[in-house]
């Protein structure tokens, strides 16, 4: 038991070891790279796709009453690469954020190529796979796909006429494959 135990006790002084000596040959913490990569402009990464979007993916959201017209916006969403893709999207709450606002608002989410649409309360947006049928062509933003966010507060909602919102929306891609039956 106690060669077991001291076993262990070399494998995690070994592992934190290799984990401080690969820091100090990267030039800096783990987290600041992370952190880097994910402030990097307009740049989504999803597990090996790695998406852009123009403007970056951002929506403010201010002055919007109940009942009133939905503020609109678009964006393109690209693959630098020339993988073709399919996508989903989330909606991120930013800090400053009304809660009222942020539990009373709805959006639809259109890809302007392929028509697909998605409507729903934004709190919990996650669309269903956009652009599934075809995909969104790889190789830069002049292939990429407008997708358009409209946002609006329902006549019947409780909101504060300064409420204010931001919102983030992160795009999931996967490699585009035929649909199968």
């Amino acid at each position: 038991k106690s060669i077991r135990r001291g076993t262990m006790k070399k494998l995690m002084i070994a592992l934190v070891g290799i984990m401080l000596v690969l820091t100090m040959l990267t030039g800096g913490t783990f987290s600041y790279m992370t952190a880097e990569a994910e402030n990097m402009d307009n740049t989504i990464t999803t597990g090996s796709m790695c998406l852009g979007t123009d403007p970056e993916p951002f929506m403010t959201i201010a002055d919007l009453m109940p009942g009133s017209p939905p503020q609109e916006a678009t964006l393109t969403v690209f693959s630098g690469k020339d993988t073709k893709f399919f996508y989903k999207v989330k909606s991120y709450r930013e800090t400053g954020t009304s809660t009222k606002l942020w539990n009373a608002a709805m959006v639809e989410v259109e890809d302007m190529e392929s028509g697909d649409t998605w409507t729903g309360n934004l709190n919990i947006l996650e669309t269903d796979w956009l652009a599934r049928e075809n995909g969104v062509e790889g190789g830069g933003p002049e292939n990429g796909h407008v997708v358009s966010f409209k946002v609006w507060i329902p006549q019947e909602a409780d909101v504060d006429d300064e409420s204010t919102a931001t919102v983030k929306f992160r795009f999931d891609a996967e490699q585009w494959r035929p649909v199968t039956p």
